[in-house]
């Protein structure tokens, strides 16, 4: 079993590229992860240059990162920059930049079409520092008494009652009630502790789901096939504003949350709204969903 990754893409379709004026910039501004970004493209004199920043709520806060900048034209033609180290964002240093990495000339000539380009970063978030929240209920040894079994999870150890998780889930029905009934420890491998955390909290009814939390507790819901859990998950996602459309989509193709996909493609009104949802690899995407940006975009032409 896969741990959650913490990965996103930002883009941008840009529109009267070669009108940008000299020092013009031109910002896509989204929240992933409860943490709010900028994808930049700025002009200085006959050069472009693509900046991404990380703006951290407090000082105590850092993260680390793998990321690729791009350049894409709908000619198929494409630029990338991707760095050969782990970014580290801190409150004081929040951007990493693209300098002069197309001229104005070159860019016209190869990869404008249409007077628009697209911009693309692609993060993968490998660590995050001074996130965590507190933990809404504890699973720790002073519940020992209370428990019949004790899950670990990289060390970090849950003590935890057999059929109220084999009721939520039927995977831990399978395993505590199954085969391993009479284990009194179990090691869960390839999962983050504080994922598994958020998940418990959920699941004993605590209000555990914000935008930062949702992706892995969603991830553990599904891999544990723990419906109120992704009922939960899915409703705090018809909600949120924070994340971006196609995030929003891709969650929903990915853990088949119905009500979810049905909203994100009610939204889905123009061609930039299409443009924007679009996975860089379409054959990725599932047929239902195609079928229907495909009607869409035949709707707006007549």
């Amino acid at each position: 079993m896969e741990t959650s990754v913490k990965k996103f893409v930002m883009k941008n379709v840009v529109g009267g590229v070669m009108n940008i004026a000299r020092f013009e910039e031109v910002s896509l501004d989204e929240d992933h992860f409860d943490i709010s970004w900028r994808l930049n493209l700025s002009r200085k004199g006959d050069f472009f240059t693509l900046t991404l920043s990380c703006f951290l709520p407090t000082v105590e806060t850092e993260v680390e990162a793998e990321i690729a900048l791009k350049i894409i034209s709908e000619n198929g033609k494409s630029l990338t920059f991707e760095l050969d180290y782990t970014a580290l964002f801190l409150w004081w240093d929040r951007s990493y930049e693209w300098k002069d990495f197309i001229s104005r000339k070159k860019l016209d000539e190869e990869y404008i079409v249409a007077d628009t380009v697209t911009i693309e970063a692609h993060v993968t978030i490998t660590k995050m520092t001074g996130f965590g929240k507190e933990d809404l209920r504890k699973f720790d040894e002073s519940i020992k008494k209370f428990s019949d079994v004790v899950i670990v999870v990289k060390n970090r150890k849950f003590y935890l009652l057999k059929m109220f998780l084999g009721l939520q889930s039927s995977y831990f029905g399978s395993l505590l009630l199954g085969k391993e009934s009479k284990k009194s420890e179990i090691v869960l491998n390839d999962i983050n502790p504080e994922d598994f955390q958020n998940f418990l909290e959920l699941i004993h009814g605590e209000d555990s789901i914000n935008s930062y939390t949702v992706d892995g507790i969603l991830h553990l819901a599904d891999m544990y096939d723990s419906p109120t859990a992704i009922k939960r998950c899915e409703e705090f996602l018809l909600k949120d504003t924070k994340k971006t459309l196609k995030s929003k989509l891709e969650m929903s193709t990915r853990y088949k949350l119905k009500l979810l996909k049905e909203k994100c493609l009610s939204e889905v009104e123009t061609v930039a709204d299409i443009r924007s949802v679009l996975l860089q690899n379409i054959s990725q995407m599932e047929t239902s969903v195609l079928a229907a940006l495909l009607q869409k975009s035949l709707d707006l032409q007549n």
